[in-house]
């Protein structure tokens, strides 16, 4: 009697073994699929902002100037030396005239323009007179084909001359002038940047307008760029 209680027993176990295998089996399918759903909506949304932000990155990069302001820019210089002696009269002259120009586009530019001018005089009986000129303006080029280039500037000037001579020595005056200038020229650098050198020739027509001067109104120019 008593064993047959306890095969009952064991059935029963065996029983409810075999019935509740399904069930948990079906409950870890269940929490594994559920993990899965769960790794795929992170993994999604990841991915989503990742392409937010590339995005975003994107049109800010866009927005950006490809340039800055010095891109623009191109520089020069030009040089002048000079001896000359007439009637007993000895010169000797040395200038500079740095400028820097803007780059509105490939063709034009502007920007401003100075010279400082040391001239000295030798007049036999008196000692040597030093006098310094002054330029100031801006000029306006057109970059026409390869080198060539056409130039208009204005400019107020302070020229210093000899005035009266006092026992032997001269005493010296200041006057300005307006200058308006229109020239040509080439660049051997031809405009494609780098260093260049460039020669150029000047028409000033505040000098050849005025009959009380001597002074040729054609002034002709040699300098130096960078990044014309």
């Amino acid at each position: 009697m008593f064993r047959k209680h306890i095969i009952k027993v064991l059935a029963l176990l065996v029983f409810f073994a075999f019935a509740t295998e399904p069930t948990y089996a079906q409950s870890r399918k269940k929490s594994s699929s559920s993990l899965s759903k769960k790794k795929k909506k992170a993994a999604a949304a990841k991915k989503k902002k990742a392409a937010e932000k590339a995005k975003a990155e994107a049109a800010e990069e866009e927005g950006k100037p490809t340039t800055t302001f010095t891109d623009h820019l191109w520089y020069g210089g030009g040089v002048g030396l000079g001896l000359s002696s007439a009637y007993g009269v000895n010169s000797f002259g040395i200038s500079v005239s740095p400028m820097v120009g803007y780059k509105i586009n490939k063709w034009v530019s502007f920007g401003p323009r100075t010279s400082v001018a040391f001239s000295s005089l030798k007049i036999p009986g008196y000692k040597s007179i030093n006098l310094f000129n002054i330029e100031a303006g801006g000029f306006v080029r057109a970059h026409v084909y390869e080198g060539f280039f056409l130039q208009g500037e204005v400019s107020n000037e302070w020229i210093q001359l000899p005035d009266e001579a006092v026992g032997v020595e001269f005493t010296k005056y200041t006057q300005s002038r307006f200058n308006q200038y229109l020239g040509a020229g080439y660049n051997f650098g031809r405009g494609q940047g780098g260093v260049g050198t460039e020669i150029s020739l000047h028409y000033n027509f505040a000098v050849g307008r005025d009959i009380n001067t001597g002074v040729s109104p054609f002034n002709y120019r040699f300098g130096f760029t960078w990044r014309f």
